[in-house]
């Protein structure tokens, strides 16, 4: 007891000093400095621009040896007559060496005065919120090495004080949880059920209210949207999302809110069970708390978007939460047992029918779901537990290939151009042009879509043929047209990390032919083989660019609805949905202060929990089911992060959503089991 008012008294006083130096350091912000612009890079796009010259066509001018002659094209544009408006980049640089820029500090320079002390400027923007570079237009060439007497403040950064209140909140909180006694409240358990289903409904309900109808304007899914009103289907895009869709048409009309609608089913029934479940084992409705989940960046906006990625990671977190709730909550009603049952497996079905790489991520859970059953059958002798479960592991993964390999077939009914192996390129580049539309691309590629992984195939043997100079694994037919080995050795050096640009439709810098290539997974597995050094390096090289990066899939500001002419075509119902300042207002407020959580955190949570957890049963040799359940379901999130390395184009949040969502059950589970053994009473409470 002494210890933890200790723990207190020192946590108070460090709320206390955080307070005071927030408030010292707005107050420092605040005041005016003198720093001055910097750095002045011509920007040869933008200034081509805002002059009516044709990009493109000038730039053309001064490529020499396939690059661009910047030297020529900058004296171009300093000594051509007709120019006469110039865009710079810039930098603000401070004369103080403490206020400046910072983690802590976004800086805001004095533009209104900037505009009036140098006529010659015409306009003036900063990137980004806080941040120190910038962009003008100025009506003169800039040859000074700066702009002196720049008027600037800064600002606490947005996320700073997020945290800082969060932590003040969180203080306040441990002080009165002593006097607010919550039974004063809730009298029974079903008032504390009742209370935890209808702030999930309300939040639900804001949710789709505030995203209505979500953003579906991805190239993707305007593919599968148009495809699943024509029935016109391809598995370039898992087909079973085109085919659910069609089916809801047939039932409530053509829309496009529906996967928005099951995103956010999913989410708010998942969250909901697991407090249910918390508050049914533990009997404090402190768990309510645990909606907050709801609004970290990476839920709340990232689950307005349709992407196939996201409403598959929604589908495993739906039923995660339904086997926690199973866990923690025993279910006496058979019917309702077989219910439970019944969503888990379908929900584990559609998510492996809806991302064409779910089964790596699904397995695991499946392998948790064969180990509950095996307890359930507690045979007397550990070797025939652990025969049966290595068997049911073994037929269940044969059966869900099977269900994978086989469920194209049974949409897909026509088998024409399977391989569109004797497509005509100058015809086809003739109709459409050589830089061919996503869409019109989907419209006349192969039905089974069999070349979907080529930009993945190609950018690794790109990387390992390009880094050995070695191209006789290459078939020379791939190349498109005056494109050779050189030409992608070049490409591979400037794009290392994109494999969509080697292959695909719509990227006119692309090496080889957008179609088939004949036996790409055989010249891929020699190259690996050759070089095994190389696509280990790029590996690692693509693992880094994975592990460090920022990039999240979140909608930026609040996107202002319309429907794009050829949805509208097909009867798409137009909402007809006006600009709401309430919503503008609330979403930016969200999109600002909300925690966003980074690819570093969620994998370094995941292989955490999945090491320590299989540490535990080890060390312990325990089978606790909640134990068992962080293991499972960390080595989905574990398996993922591997596959997402080893086999993906492009560095993108969303290919690693799934782990974003196990995370949140993860840490539940993982810190339910802690508390169980006694380790939070004993050190914390």
């Amino acid at each position: 007891m002494k210890n933890k008012n200790i723990f207190l008294k020192i946590y108070i006083v460090f709320v206390i000093i955080l307070a005071i130096s927030i408030i010292v350091l707005y107050v420092l912000g605040k005041k005016e400095r003198i720093g001055y612009l910097s750095d002045f890079e011509i920007n040869v796009d933008k200034t081509l621009e805002i002059n009516g010259l044709d990009l493109e066509e000038t730039k053309k001018l001064f490529i020499i040896e396939d690059k661009l002659d910047e030297t020529s094209i900058n004296n171009f544009l300093f000594t051509n007559i007709s120019i006469t408006n110039y865009s710079y980049n810039f930098r603000i640089k401070y004369y103080n060496k403490v206020f400046r820029n910072s983690d802590i500090y976004g800086v805001y320079p004095n533009i209104n005065q900037i505009l009036e002390n140098n006529n010659y400027i015409k306009k003036i923007e900063m990137n980004e919120n806080g941040g120190p570079f910038g962009n003008l237009i100025s009506s003169k060439v800039i040859d000074a090495e700066k702009i002196d007497n720049i008027t600037y403040i800064l600002k606490l950064k947005p996320m700073l004080l997020t945290y800082s209140i969060f932590i003040i909140f969180l203080t306040i909180y441990i002080k009165i949880r002593n006097i607010f006694n919550f039974k004063k409240i809730f009298h029974t358990d079903r008032d504390v059920i009742i209370t935890i289903i209808l702030i999930g409904f309300i939040l639900f309900l804001f949710h789709f209210w505030l995203g209505f109808p979500g953003y579906f304007y991805n190239p993707d899914n305007i593919v599968i949207l148009k495809q699943s009103i024509l029935k016109d289907y391809s598995n370039w895009h898992p087909v079973i999302i085109a085919v659910i869709l069609n089916l809801l048409y047939k039932i409530f009309g053509q829309h496009t809110f529906y996967l928005t609608l099951i995103n956010l089913i999913c989410l708010y029934s998942g969250l909901s069970l697991i407090i249910i479940a918390l508050y049914l084992k533990y009997k404090n409705p402190q768990v309510l708390l645990l909606f907050c989940i709801a609004f970290i960046s990476d839920m709340f906006f990232t689950t307005l978007t349709q992407l196939k990625d996201i409403t598959c990671s929604m589908f495993i977190w739906l039923s995660i939460s339904l086997i926690f709730f199973m866990i923690l909550v025993p279910i006496k009603n058979i019917i309702l047992n077989i219910i439970i049952r019944l969503i888990i497996l379908v929900s584990l079905l559609l998510a492996l029918l809806w991302r064409h790489n779910a089964i790596v991520t699904i397995y695991p859970i499946i392998l948790f779901l064969i180990f509950l059953l095996v307890c359930k059958f507690n045979l007397k002798s550990k070797l025939k537990n652990v025969f049966l479960f290595i068997s049911i592991s073994f037929i269940a993964a044969i059966l869900m290939v099977f269900i994978v390999k086989i469920n194209p077939y049974i949409w897909i009914k026509s088998n024409d151009g399977y391989y569109y192996k004797d497509i005509n390129y100058d015809d086809l580049y003739s109709k459409y042009g050589y830089v061919i539309d996503y869409e019109i691309w989907m419209d006349i590629n192969d039905r089974f879509a069999r070349n979907a992984p080529n930009n993945i195939f190609a950018m690794q043997i790109a990387a390992c043929a390009a880094a050995n100079n070695d191209d006789s694994l290459i078939p020379s037919d791939w190349y498109e047209k005056g494109k050779d080995f050189e030409d992608l050795k070049k490409l591979y050096n400037s794009t290392s990390l994109f494999g969509d640009v080697f292959v695909f439709s719509h990227f006119p810098q692309r090496i080889f032919k957008p179609g088939y290539l004949e036996n790409i997974n055989k010249v891929w597995i020699k190259y690996i083989l050759k070089y095994p050094k190389s696509y280990i390096s790029h590996i690692l090289k693509f693992a880094n660019s994975v592990i460090l990066s920022k990039n999240v899939w979140i909608i930026g500001s609040y996107h202002t609805y319309y429907i794009p002419k050829n949805l509208e075509e097909l009867n798409f119902k137009n909402y007809n949905i006006e600009p709401n300042s309430v919503k503008i207002s609330i979403y930016n407020f969200l999109h600002t202060f909300s925690i966003r959580l980074y690819n570093l955190f969620n994998i370094f949570i995941s292989i955490l929990i999945f090491f320590t957890s299989l540490f535990l049963i080890i060390k312990l040799r325990s089978f606790n089911k909640l134990l068992m359940y962080s293991f499972f379901v960390s080595f989905s999130s574990f398996a993922t992060i591997i596959i997402v390395i080893i086999f993906t184009s492009l560095n993108d949040s969303r290919f690693l959503f799934p782990i974003v969502v196990m995370n949140f059950s993860l840490l539940v589970s993982f810190i339910s089991y802690i508390y169980d053994i006694g380790l939070i009473k004993k050190y914390f409470i």
